[in-house]
């Protein structure tokens, strides 16, 4: 089966950081390829020791829409999406982590329409019904999640972004609340990710963990304290994301604790003020 968006026919680009994901990034790239939007789709193999190159060139053989592209050393999280950026032809990108674990092709159509069709800058996947601990920390923190689509064209000048290592998603998030860019979220049911203490033996798993957390501390403690707002004029935001604003509500309703405008979609996209509806054939 494969999905088609409704709106606009523009391309889109599929940016997949990896490293040591052999188990779980063929499902992930299964899914993209189920997407006839998507008309390229990089994997960036961020200094991996498994065979996660030897999945992605295995299906490259069955899709050419795949690429690898190969990291000599880690580079850590945002450096190897920076990298993949580079390697882009669109604007639009989608980016997905390579451990999803119950991904479809229609979460990824969902997430990116509300971009494509122009009613925000930036939407974010949010995981729902898949496991307890990844669903709390989507509905405590969802600024925190790494599937995304967005325009790349807003987003290249965040600030360190290729430095922030796993703080990347924080600082995407920053950039957005600077330029008061509209965030749409998306419910993705039954989806979830593979943890790190899953994926790396005895205390290799908990210290990753650490580690995430400290880059992610980091970059806020070096970027928090910048509060100042650029002077937008009338048309600094393009005109896709004017058409409803009216209706969007703002994350001081939903989330005080974030730094940017959020807006919710319920689990299906469907219907509501402030809510976008998707369409995707089959």
């Amino acid at each position: 089966m494969t999905y088609s968006l409704l709106h606009h026919k523009e391309p889109v680009t599929a940016i997949i950081p990896a490293y040591n994901e052999e188990k779980h990034v063929g499902n992930v790239l299964r899914a993209l390829c189920a997407i006839d939007q998507i008309d390229q789709i990089i994997v960036v193999d961020d200094g991996s020791t498994d065979g996660t190159a030897v999945v992605v060139n295995y299906l490259s053989l069955q899709d050419p829409r795949l690429e690898l592209l190969r990291l000599s050393d880690n580079r850590g999280k945002a450096g190897a999406m920076v990298a993949g950026t580079n390697a882009r032809k669109n604007d639009l990108i989608v980016f997905l982590d390579a451990d999803l674990i119950g991904l479809r092709p229609d979460n990824i159509v969902a997430l990116i329409e509300p971009v494509q069709s122009g009613h925000c800058a930036m939407s974010l996947g949010l995981f729902r019904e898949g496991r307890r601990q990844t669903d709390l920390t989507h509905k405590l923190i969802p600024f925190l999640s790494g599937q995304r689509c967005l325009r790349w064209g807003l987003f290249e000048t965040t600030p360190d972004l290729d430095a922030a290592r796993w703080g990347v998603e924080v600082a995407l998030s920053f950039h957005a609340w600077r330029h008061d860019y509209d965030v749409m979220t998306v419910s993705w049911p039954g989806v979830t990710h593979a943890m790190r203490p899953e994926k790396a033996e005895g205390l290799d798993g908990y210290w990753s963990h650490f580690q995430m957390w400290l880059d992610i501390g980091k970059y806020v403690a070096q970027h928090l304290t910048d509060h100042s707002k650029p002077a937008l004029s009338a048309d600094a935001q393009p005109e896709l994301f004017a058409d409803d604003s009216a209706s969007m509500r703002s994350a001081s309703s939903l989330y005080p604790i974030l730094p940017y405008p959020l807006i919710k979609l319920n689990g299906n996209g469907r219907g509501g003020k402030g809510e976008y509806e998707n369409h995707f054939l089959d």
